[in-house]
């Protein structure tokens, strides 16, 4: 006996038991396409949540873009009044890093907070000044996005309506414009601290009313020029510089040039550069918690098909006991006997990943063509379009994962047959 003899027996044994291993074969098709396309969502999901939490952020910050730029005293030490240790001149440091052929565009932004009236209420806010034309450069960099669905492109009208409105022009979160019986239009007085520790009141017009990405900062959040709230603080500094790359994959590689090129060499560094994975705290919980579900999910299905294929074996083995007597009794060990049973768990395995590829494509291709929208996480206040990606660097580890099932679940039955006697065998009914 050698083993391309009891391959090709094994495969005769499967399609003499077609209807048994018809069913076995789509069960692990089904494991196969439910991990192929489990895998798929959550591609889908973490590549969404990294290029969201990149332009838009979940913070009243918005984007976190792919580096941003602060001073060292920022981060280590408390400021005493608004912007002490911002960025006192961020067009130097944005000209220096501009020859880069990897950055797409270098943002400033203020972030201060204050008050915000329409005479009658008043409100807190967490406000950021933006330049609302640069500012664009990361809602581009999103639609550009190969992964992107035209229908998931990203709206800079609302930045446009500010650019238009002119300096003293602000967006307010939808929560806040309810807060205020504001819209488009109303006259509202922002109040804020002064770098000398003053109070200072500006004017301002409703520019346009946004949605903002998190329910819990939609009634403080309001965005404004970059101009009207360094008149509100009466300074020319800024709080940070967002850069934003061509890709997200060459952050690694271009933090280091950024840093060098701002900080110089042999000098203490003036400036930190911050990757966006470190600012990404939403991002990072719910990327832990969308692997403990889908390593979960991956499991629950992996031992259905193991215990499906291993019922089948076992199945295969009580109506096969006179066939195994027989084979004994002509002088064929137990070893090779059990090694049937692991080509016959092989084949199938290698069948139901034809299957199961079949089977994830045809579903992939119907949920992507859907147009089926999943209701906001936890705290957002937006749905999103369902995709499947083809997920390809998972693929040969649920196959693998599927023909370890389908393989070694003829393993138990060496157990059996290593008790079955030659003469019970023969007589077995």
């Amino acid at each position: 006996m050698n083993s391309i003899k009891l391959a090709s027996i094994a495969l005769r044994n499967l399609f003499r038991n077609s209807r048994r291993t018809l069913i076995t074969i789509l069960v692990s098709s089904a494991g196969f396409a439910a991990l192929a396309i489990v895998a798929g969502y959550m591609d889908f999901t973490f590549y969404g949540l990294k290029e969201m939490t990149i332009c838009r952020g979940f913070t009243s910050s918005g984007g976190t873009g792919h580096i941003q730029i602060l001073t060292q005293e920022s981060l280590q030490k408390e400021e005493r009044y608004p912007l002490e240790y911002g960025i006192a001149d961020n067009e130097k440091i944005q000209a220096l890093i501009a020859s880069n052929k990897s950055i797409k565009a270098t943002i400033p932004r203020i972030e201060f907070n204050g008050l915000i009236s329409n005479g009658e209420k008043s409100i807190s806010f967490l406000g950021i000044g933006i330049d609302p034309e640069k500012e664009s450069e990361l809602m581009h960099y999103w639609n550009a996005l190969d992964k992107m669905s035209s229908k998931t492109k990203m709206d800079d009208s609302s930045y446009k309506k500010l650019e238009l409105t002119g300096q003293n022009g602000v967006l307010l979160g939808e929560g806040m414009a309810k807060a205020l019986n504001a819209e488009t239009g109303s006259s509202l007085m922002l109040m804020g601290t002064t770098v000398d520790g003053a109070v200072n009141v500006l004017d301002v017009t409703v520019a346009g009313v946004v949605k903002s990405t998190m329910k819990s900062i939609d009634r403080y959040y309001l965005v404004t020029n970059i101009s009207t709230a360094q008149s509100l603080m009466q300074t020319d500094r800024v709080s940070k510089i967002v850069v934003v790359l061509d890709k997200t994959d060459n952050t690694a590689a271009v933090t280091p040039h950024v840093s060098a090129a701002i900080n110089g060499s042999g000098k203490p560094a003036l400036f930190t550069v911050i990757p966006w994975d470190q600012l990404a705290e939403y991002y990072h919980s719910i990327r832990d918690a969308y692997r403990i579900i889908f390593s979960f999910t991956g499991i629950i299905v992996v031992v259905i098909v193991f215990l499906s294929c291993t019922n089948t074996m076992l199945m295969s083995t009580m109506e096969r006991v006179r066939e195994i007597g027989t084979l004994k009794a002509i002088g064929i060990a137990n070893p090779w006997i059990s090694l049937m049973f692991l080509f016959e768990g092989f084949f199938i395995g290698l069948m139901s990943l034809v299957g199961g590829m079949a089977l994830k494509i045809i579903f992939s291709f119907i949920i992507n063509n859907s147009g089926f929208r999943m209701p906001p996480p936890p705290g957002m206040s937006s749905t999103y379009l369902l995709k499947i990606y083809p997920a390809t660097e998972f693929l040969p580890w649920i196959a693998l994962l599927v023909m370890f099932s389908t393989t070694f679940s003829g393993l138990l039955t060496l157990l059996k047959i290593r008790k079955i006697s030659i003469v019970n065998s023969l007589t077995h009914v």
